[in-house]
């Protein structure tokens, strides 16, 4: 922490980045490192940039309508300092890549795959980088504001399943209990962030239920979304997340599988676990990775192909 502070201590151009298809992690630990540099260096020249839209569920997070696309962007970015969160990859960030392929960078993110990319690299295996963040802010002496404090924790919220998950410690419930002296309804986040499901994104959900394949001996919920599906029904990508852990709630399912297929025949694929299968191990095959018990990966191969592979890992 003290390299990353004396870096942007000497830096007067930094960009923010996050992984393409963000989630609350990404949005709210940038966010809370975007508010609070603008607020502690004004006279810096901050900027928050993504390959893709902010989510419909993440947009009540002040802030976000600062966040730039990077299609926006012509030609590299005008920047010394790059700091990449939440990201476990350098290629998760996407088109963003080439844009700082020049520019300094940091590497501040939670997941245990995780191949140290940055210059500099601050990745604990915690609940979420939005933790790792709360850590940092207090370090570089910035005062947590009402914004940053429900960033942060959304970006919680997200990554432990509203505090579900084994990656809660005591510490996070700690970092929870100040930010909610900050003023952050936990109630209101729950709603604004879980019960926010588009009446599409209802519809897909219910073809999740009607269509998604159970394989007893592997204790597998599998599910199988192609592009033309989600066109017909109007949908988006956006429509889709959280649907993995949706089809997990199968009593008898241990693991879920959810491939979405992109308009270019890739296919998007993410996993859960609720018990001892390691499914980073398994999205590692594919080139991806995350957490023991929440990943995801893309790939090039067929829907069934991916499935065998999967199968054949459990």
């Amino acid at each position: 922490m003290k390299d990353i502070k004396e870096k942007i201590l000497n830096s007067e151009k930094i960009v923010i980045t996050s992984h393409v298809n963000p989630d609350g992690d990404a949005i709210g630990s940038g966010i809370a490192l975007y508010l609070g540099l603008v607020k502690k260096f004004p006279n810096k020249k901050i900027k928050f940039i993504l390959q893709d839209k902010v989510p419909k569920n993440l947009e009540f997070l002040k802030g976000t309508e600062s966040i730039l696309l990077s299609s926006e962007i012509q030609g590299n970015l005008d920047s010394d300092l790059a700091i990449i969160v939440d990201s476990a990859t350098l290629e998760r960030i996407g088109d963003v890549k080439n844009k700082i392929e020049n520019i300094f960078k940091i590497n501040i993110d939670h997941h245990i795959s995780n191949p140290l990319y940055g210059d500099i690299n601050l990745v604990e295996n915690i609940s979420s980088t939005s933790e790792v963040m709360y850590s940092l802010l207090k370090d570089l002496e910035i005062d947590l504001d009402f914004n940053m404090a429900e960033a942060i924790y959304t970006g919680i919220v997200n990554d432990t399943g509203n505090f579900s998950h084994d990656n809660v410690t005591k510490k996070t419930f700690e970092i929870a209990g100040e930010l909610i002296e900050l003023g952050v309804n936990n109630s209101k986040i729950a709603k604004d962030f879980y019960a926010s499901r588009t009446y599409i994104g209802m519809k897909i959900l219910g073809k999740a239920f009607e269509e998604m394949r159970y394989i007893p001996e592997k204790k597998l919920t599998y599910f199988y979304l192609p592009y033309s599906e989600l066109k017909a029904l109007s949908g988006t990508k956006d429509d889709t997340e959280g649907l993995v852990e949706e089809i997990n709630s199968n009593i008898e399912s241990e693991v879920s599988l959810f491939l979405r297929e992109e308009e270019n025949g890739t296919i998007k694929g993410s996993m859960r676990s609720k018990k001892d299968a390691d499914v980073n191990a398994i999205a590692s095959k594919f080139g991806g990775g995350g957490h023991i018990k929440a990943s995801g990966f893309s790939s090039t191969l067929p829907a069934e192909e991916i499935l065998k592979i999967v199968e054949q890992s459990l």
